[in-house]
């Protein structure tokens, strides 16, 4: 699979879980990718993934900070 086609399967999940009310929780940087954890607000309900490719990891930090500006 080519990077390219990595990063949008990746920025697809995450895209489909933003859109369902969840939010990022916590980003843990590995050498193997970031972990990044994300909460459903209304539920306890939690997904999480394995972010490998690095624009992948650039548009979660993206997202994170975006969501940062909005709640100041």
């Amino acid at each position: 699979m080519s990077s390219y086609q990595e990063f949008l399967q990746e920025k697809q999940l995450v895209d489909a879980w933003m859109k369902n009310n969840y939010k990022i929780k916590s980003i843990v940087g590995t050498l193997d990718g970031d972990r990044v954890e994300l909460e459903k607000e209304s539920v306890p309900e939690k997904q999480s993934i394995l972010l490998e490719n690095a624009d992948s990891r650039k548009y979660i930090t993206t997202l994170l900070i975006k969501h940062q500006l909005q709640e100041q």
